[in-house]
């Protein structure tokens, strides 16, 4: 009697341990994926080996047509999930606490919870039907992108590492930007935005903020800024005077009346129809690289101040029949003119080996100088008081820096200097 007891109670124990020793998959596609994928193998039984699974750092299960990913919660070692285009309503993830990259565009997920997920630096969760989105325990973020869901709030201020952020297409009425100082990319079209503060962001480069109801944006601080798209807002004004490396400005629809562009050399694009232009300046000294200019819409612009009137021959030239180019318009933009008393400045050599000389103009001045570098980091901050010349000596390796200089008048100009 001993003996068969014994060996009901081995047999039993030999099947909770090949229970144990495998993960349910209920959802038949998403088996089917595990088998491609060589994690699986024979027929469909909804089941798979833990032990084929619990070790496995990077899962792509895209466009597989699956509604349920019970199962992932035993891929322990998981690092990379990829399960775009398919009919998930739910994902568990609670489990796979390693997991850094988690793209899950395209499904129908009405709640995403990433709470356990303090690894995370890289999640795409656009085009699902999220309405709201917790990501203050995901500090280590660098690039969220949440576009086309339905978010009334999003709080980035616990994601102070954040780079890239994309949260357009959703009912945004604010959004606070104020933490994250690292911020290179950031868009957030198609929202009920009438507010922006990017003064705080000084690494940004790229901003789109099209289809919102913005009156002003102020981007005197972002020294880097190179590409702005601010359609079918409600701007009067926008001042690029402290945006040297600009190229491409993308901002009809609004109800701007003045664009200077004259100190941007690198301009490529500019898109400005349908405002209450009176005045537009481009004559940055290097019209050719211009591809695309589009001016139309502007009844009241008759003059566009150009490097060639006969430049206006390339195709992607648009203006208006009353428009036409000069080299001297005689209506010089008002925008930004306060900050530009320093017309006299002279900043020689440029590019330099180490040090460089700048010639302020006949009357004297206290001015602040401070050099950034590439990155937005400071150089270094100096004060001079009651002076017209200045040599400054830039110790720190080649590279491009960014000069700004300011006067007790609160006049701002910034210029980019070159060490080689």
């Amino acid at each position: 009697m001993m003996k068969k007891t014994l060996a009901f109670l081995t047999i039993i124990f030999s099947m909770n341990l090949v229970t144990a020793q495998t993960t349910g998959i209920p959802d038949p596609n998403f088996e089917q994926a595990l088998i491609s994928l060589g994690y699986d193998s024979g027929l469909q039984d909804g089941v798979v080996l833990t032990s084929n699974i619990n070790t496995v750092t990077s899962l792509e299960v895209n466009n597989k047509n699956i509604s349920d990913l019970t199962g992932i919660e035993d891929f322990t070692s998981l690092d990379s999930l990829s399960c775009t285009y398919n009919q998930l309503t739910s994902l568990d993830l609670s489990q796979n606490t390693y997991l850094s990259y988690l793209n899950c565009y395209n499904n129908q997920l009405t709640n995403l919870d990433v709470i356990q997920n303090a690894s995370l630096t890289h999640l795409k969760c656009g085009l699902n039907q999220l309405s709201s989105l917790n990501i203050s325990q995901n500090t280590a973020l660098t690039s969220l992108a949440c576009l086309n869901n339905q978010l009334t709030n999003l709080d980035v201020t616990q994601n102070i590492d954040m780079k890239t952020l994309g949260c357009g297409w959703n009912l945004l009425q604010n959004i606070d930007i104020s933490q994250n100082t690292q911020l290179e990319n950031f868009s957030c079209e198609n929202n009920l935005i009438n507010s922006l503060n990017v003064s705080s962001n000084l690494n940004l480069e790229d901003i789109h903020a099209a289809h919102n109801q913005l009156t002003a944006i102020d981007i005197s601080n972002n020294i880097l800024l190179n590409s702005l798209g601010v359609y079918y807002n409600q701007i009067s004004s926008l001042d690029f005077s402290q945006n040297p490396l600009m190229w491409s400005v993308v901002c009809f629809n609004n109800q701007l009346s003045e664009i200077d562009l004259s100190q941007h050399p690198l301009l490529t694009l500019l898109v400005c129809r349908e405002n209450n232009l009176t005045c537009l300046n481009i004559k940055n000294g290097m019209n050719s690289n211009i591809e695309h200019l589009d001016a139309t819409g502007n009844s009241n612009l008759t003059c566009i101040e150009v490097d060639n009137p006969i430049w206006s021959a390339p195709l992607g030239i648009l203006i208006d029949p009353q428009t036409s180019f000069n080299t001297n318009c005689n209506n010089p933009c008002a925008v930004g003119i306060e900050k530009k008393y320093l017309s006299n400045l002279s900043i020689y050599p440029n590019p330099t080996k180490g040090s460089i000389n700048i010639e302020l103009g006949a009357i004297l001045r206290d001015v602040k100088a401070t050099l950034t570098n590439g990155l937005g980091q400071v150089i270094f901050t100096k004060e001079y008081t009651s002076t017209d010349f200045i040599r400054l000596d830039i110790d720190a390796p080649n590279g491009i820096y960014f000069l700004q200089l300011q006067t007790e008048s609160g006049e701002v100009i910034t210029k980019k200097i070159i060490k080689e």
